[in-house]
Formats: structure tokens, sequence, C-alpha cells
């Protein structure tokens, strides 16, 4: 023990990680990219919970690790980096040459930027019609054009049709009397599919590759890899495909969910597939055929689900032929490598403490030292930029803090890794059989507290979003902001989640809600069996989807929880099932059944419908303006709990979308629901807090 440690109930330990640190801290890196047209230069996306949630777009060498580079490209408040297309966006920007496109948020505007000139302002190009969403970008190599995914709202937003267009880039002679540029047509070169991504141009001639995908399948279910050629007009505009073939992944065929199409510098296309039951590398020979890139399939995933465009968790390396750098994740380790396709030898490229990384990029420092970039953090150290030196397999810093662990030695909790037993359906009967999930358990931990020897800390069990999704081991402050103070965290990897093939993933297939449910009920208890947790103070909190699993443990399980908190989360599937996007409105078919046909279940699983059951109280956060999941679902859900007497509390805040991103509404979640906790589980806060509105509570005013 050391010599100036109190002792003090678990929950009350005071901690230097506060709310607002964990707001001010908030801020991301995204989307890294390197011009290869000058691989000195990197880009990347920071957003800025301190300026409303904005991401901005930033630039410097690869090879400064000071500021003496930096360029701020998006300086102005007007601009904010991100697009809506899928509602969760991502693919946002694309630059070669110095030119910059990329998608505004407030008019989803595409807009050209010239970064070789330090005093070029942002301008638009396109249609200029605020209805239609642009993602996924590409610059052709002559600089004339770009290629991307467009999704047009001009008539329905539930039922928008996706297609790739490319939009021609236009040369400073034909800015108008306005001094802007006039709109152009988009010219559509795939409409084919229920959904588009990804599109990738080879350097060696005009062939293009994207996948795409149909209704009622999401990306991680199945989709089909194309090639063609692109057919340039004598304005070097292209204005159709042609040669369009299918390559991996065929309707009616091997159902195969395809990602990150890559052309290498020879023009061999590499390419993610889960055909072997998990995400692995392959390549297209010069023969027409699919190759194995690995001698022999990994039980290993080397990517993960593509809610957002941009992802890159493999990319060709120029100089090396047959070689792409690849990252997996194996028994628990994450391992980086080359892996040359046609020996199936991986170079072994240790990971510096990490435990999840992406954004690859390749470029060179003005040495001439070939360097990998990309975004890494681990369990002590938040998600950065780095630049990674092939040849001297060393990692250097480009942006973030500097050392998350020095600043708050003593107070972060490392998280362990977790393998226990749980049930697979149907529950309940003797054909449930036994089976294994995983969690990250992270203990209380402060270098100036111990808990009372008679005393066992409270949980909080986090289920994440998604549901196909995963909890990922990097560090978060919002989880060490509890875990500092005394509260232990388990952070589950339900079936259903990401990480562990596609049979794993599929565990959830159509047992949303039941299966989610199981897995952190069991994983709650089974720490508190083990004699780590207080087993009659068990919390629970979720986001989105994993807001509906929180809320369907407390309704279905509700011997197993004291009290649970849920953000942006569904209460009714009946209401998403009928009200969601696009993108997911046909996602509960998979995880549920048909609707209308399997209504009856849909009912069954809704927390609403089951108010009767749920018996302990509930924190409700919303943004008004979510389009994932509309802000009747706690509404509705808060109306129920207050008609029944149960303590609930609601808090919404306006101009939030799906998810917090200003600063101030970031840090008022995270005091709203230690606050309402403490008030449940009984433990004192050391936080000067502002009290929360508790519906149904004697010692609250506002009833």
């Amino acid at each position: 023990m050391a010599i100036n440690t109190n002792t003090a109930p678990y929950g009350s330990w005071k901690s230097p990680i506060t709310a607002n640190a964990v707001a001010s801290g908030s801020s991301s890196v995204y989307m890294a990219r390197v011009d290869q047209a000058n691989p000195t230069r990197v880009y990347w996306i920071e957003s800025r919970p301190q300026e409303g949630g904005r991401l901005v777009l930033l630039s410097k060498d690869v090879d400064d690790y000071s500021e003496r580079t930096l360029r701020e490209l998006t300086a102005d408040s007007k601009w904010n980096v991100r697009t809506a297309v899928h509602e969760y966006g991502g693919g946002a920007y694309a630059v070669y040459g110095g030119l910059v496109v990329f998608s505004n948020w407030s008019d989803q505007g595409v807009y050209l930027v010239d970064t070789s000139k330090h005093d070029a302002v942002p301008m638009r190009i396109g249609e200029q019609n605020d209805k239609l969403r642009y993602a996924s970008f590409v610059v052709h190599p002559s600089k004339k054009f770009v290629v991307c995914v467009r999704e047009d709202h001009r008539e329905s937003d539930i039922q928008a049709p996706a297609a790739l267009v490319a939009i021609p880039i236009p040369s400073g002679s034909v800015i108008n009397e306005r001094d802007e540029y006039p709109p152009s047509k988009d010219m559509v070169l795939f409409d084919k599919a229920d959904f588009v991504s990804s599109p990738a141009i080879s350097p060696m001639n005009n062939e293009l590759s994207f996948y795409a995908w149909n209704h009622p399948d999401m990306n991680w279910d199945a989709t089909t890899l194309y090639c063609a050629t692109m057919t340039l007009g004598d304005d070097g505009i292209p204005s159709v495909l042609e040669h369009l073939r299918v390559v991996a992944g065929a309707p009616g065929e091997l159902r195969e969910s395809i990602y990150q199409p890559r052309f290498d510098e020879d023009g061999i296309l590499h390419f993610i597939s889960d055909r072997s039951g998990f995400w692995n590398p392959y390549y297209l020979g010069a023969d027409g055929e699919i190759h194995q890139s690995l001698e022999s399939p990994l039980s290993a995933d080397f990517a993960g689900p593509e809610w957002a465009f941009g992802e890159s968790t493999l990319q060709p390396v120029p100089g090396l032929k047959f070689s792409v750098v690849i990252s997996y994740t194996q028994n628990g380790v994450l391992k980086m490598g080359i892996l040359n396709v046609a020996t199936h030898a991986i170079e072994d490229l240790p990971a510096p403490g990490w435990s999840d990384v992406g954004s690859f990029q390749l470029g060179y420092s003005h040495s001439g030292e070939q360097v990998l970039i990309l975004i890494a953090g681990g369990p002590t150290e938040r998600m950065s930029l780095f630049t990674y030196y092939i040849n001297g397999l060393s990692a250097k810093q480009l942006t973030g803090s500097k050392s998350v662990s020095d600043a708050y030695s003593g107070f972060l909790s490392e998280p362990q890794e977790i393998v226990f037993p749980t049930k697979l359906p149907p529950f309940g009967s003797p054909e449930s059989k036994d089976a294994n999930a995983y969690a990250y358990y992270y203990p209380p931990t402060n270098k100036d507290y111990q808990g009372p020897d008679n005393e066992l800390p409270p949980l909080l069990v986090l289920s994440h979003g998604g549901p196909t999704g995963a909890a990922s081991s990097v560090l978060q402050s919002k989880i060490q902001y509890w875990t500092s103070r005394g509260i232990a965290v388990t952070d589950v990897n339900y079936g259903g989640s990401t990480g562990y093939g596609r049979e794993y993933r599929e565990r959830l297939y159509p047992h949303f809600g039941e299966v989610d449910v199981q897995d952190c009920c069991a994983a709650a208890l089974y720490l508190a069996d083990s004699g780590l947790v207080d087993r009659k103070r068990l919390s629970i909190m979720g986001g989105s989807a994993g807001g509906f699993t929180t809320l369907a443990c407390l309704a279905f399980r509700p011997e197993v929880f004291a009290v649970g908190a849920s953000l942006y989360g569904i209460s009714d599937l009946e209401v998403l099932a009928k009200e969601t996007h696009k993108f997911e409105a046909e996602y509960p078919v998979h995880l549920v059944g048909p609707y209308p046909e399997a209504r009856a279940e849909y009912i069954r699983r809704s927390p609403l419908y089951s108010v009767d059951t749920l018996a302990c109280p509930v924190i409700f956060l919303q943004g008004l303006e979510d389009k994932v999941v509309p802000p009747n679902q706690a509404t509705l859900m808060v109306n129920a709990l207050k008609e029944k007497g149960i303590r609930v509390a609601h808090i919404e805040f306006e101009g939030e979308q799906h998810g917090f991103r200003k600063s101030e509404n970031i840090a008022r979640a995270l005091e709203a629901q230690l606050y309402f906790f403490s008030q449940i589980l009984g433990f004192e806060t050391a936080d000067q807090i502002d009290p929360v509105p508790i519906f149904n509570d004697p010692s609250t005013a506002n009833q």
C-alpha cells in the first residue's frame, strides 16, 4: 500500500480525469491520406469538440515532428469536412497533386482547393445541389475528374439512390462573374445496386474497381467486387464504364463480405474477403483467378465492419513487388507486417504497445526513407497519427497528446481481456449449448485511493453500438473517468461482435435482443461470482444499438442490474424498422426477422412493451437531431417509466446528432450519468456536479 493512499468508498474517489478533461481531450484524428503525387506530405482530419464537433482538414510533412510545416486547410468555421452519406459518413476528402476535394457538412457540397497556393479558398464544384451527398473520393491522376459515391436525396431519403459518379474538376479559367465555378453534370458510371463503395483506380491504366451490395444485406453480410474500364471522352472525363465484370462475390454464389479494393503499382488488384470465415487478404492474378495472399487462411480478421467510408488496413507497398502492409489480431495480440502475396512470407512489423491500427498509407521522408503512415493507439495511449519507418522498424508520433500515460500516471486502468462462459439460443431449452464470449475488464485504479476492506466496487457494463461492432482496448478517457473514481468497468464483445470471424458475428442473427443480452448479463455475473465486483451494484450503459441492449437487459433480465443508462438508444424495434435511414433500413431483417411478417417478434423484444418487468432506474441522454435513432425512442420509454413510477432522468441535447460532438455536451452527459448512478448505488461523488432532475424520486424537487 502506498504511504499516502486514502481509504474511501468505491465511486467517491477524487480523480484528475474530470468530465471537462475528457471532453477537451475527445479530439480525434481520422482518415490519414498521403498525396501520392507528393508522397512527403500527409493529410488527416481532426475533430474539434470545442468548436461544436467540427471536422478540420490538416496537413504536414511526413517527417515533421514539430508544427513547422503544419497547415490547417479548412480553418474558417464555415468548413466542416464531413459527409452524411449513409448518415455515418467517412471518406469525406481525397488529395492528389496538391488538389483536395472534400464534402462540406452544411450543404453536403463538393469543394475543391489547390493546397499548393497558400491563399487558395475552397470553391464548390459538381452539380451544386444540396440534396446530393458525396463520399469515398478518389482523384484521377490527370486531375481532370474525381470518382466518388453519390447519394441522391432529391426525391426520397429512405430510398435515396446510390451511384458511382465522375465529377469534372474545373480549371481556373471557367470561373463565372461571381467568382464561382458554374455547376457541372455528374457523370453516372454505375447505379445498378442499392449501395456502392470504395472506388480505386489503377495507376497502370483507367481500370476502376469498387464493391456494391443490395438490401437486405449490410456490407459485412455480402458484397460484390467489380472491375471495369473507364472510357474517357475528348475532354478527359469518363462518361461510361466498359467491360464491367464481377471479380468476386457474384450474387447467387458464395456469400462473402469484400472490402478495401487496392491496385498496386503493377496493376494487381488486392482486396479483403471473409470467404474463409475470417476477413483475410486475396488478390486477382494475371490468370484472372482469385488467389489467397496467405499460404492458408488465418483464423483472424484483417479488417472490421465498414460502417463508414475510408477504412484502410491493407495497402500495397510501392517498390516492393507483390507486397502489401497488413494488420490483424490473433489471440488478443495485434500483429502488423509486410505480406509478399507471391511467396506468402510475412515480414513482421513490431507494434509498439498498440492494440488498434488503421488508416494505412505509404509515403517517403525527405531523405528518401519509406514510411508507413497510420493511426494507432493502445491501452495507455489514445489513437494518434504516426510515421512508421519500415526499414528501421521504429515509430514516431506526428500528432496528438505526447503522453496520456505520463499525464495521468497512477490513474489509468489497463484492460484485461477475459473469456467467460455463456449460452447459445434457444435459451432455457435443452438444446441451448455452452459457449464462450469475450470482454475487457478494467479494475478500479487510482494511486491516491483504495476501497474499504469490506467493500467490493460497483461494476459498469458497457454494451457497444452497432450491434455489428466491437469493443476496443485502446485508451478511452470515458472509461478511465469511471475507473479512476473506483468503479470497475467491463466492455463486452458479445456474440455478434466483430474480430472473431463470421460465425461469431452471426450469432446475433436473428437474435438481437437475446444473444447480446445473455452475454452482457453473463459477463457481469461472471465478474461478481469471481469476487471482483459487488453483485448488488451492477450497472449497464450503452449507446445506439448498445442502448437497446442496455434497455433489453433491464427489461428482460431485471434480476441482474441495479441501474442503467441509455445514450441515443433504441426502445421500440418496430419504430426503428419503420423510421430509420436507408443504410440500415433492412438491417433488422437479419437482426430480428422480416417486417411486418415478424412483427410479433419485434414487439416481444422491444423494451418499450416490457416496461412492466423493468424495475430499476434509468437515465436517457439523446441528441435532438439524431437521424439514426429518432429522439422519440427515448421519449416513449421515459413517459412509460414515469407512468409506472420508476425513477427516470431524461436529458436532451439540441444540435446533437447520433453521438455527442460538442465538448460541453460530452462533459454534461458524463457528469449526469455519474450523478444519477451515485443516487441509485449509494455513493457520494468527489465532483461538484449540477443535479439531474429525477422523476419519481421523493428526494428530487423536480418531479
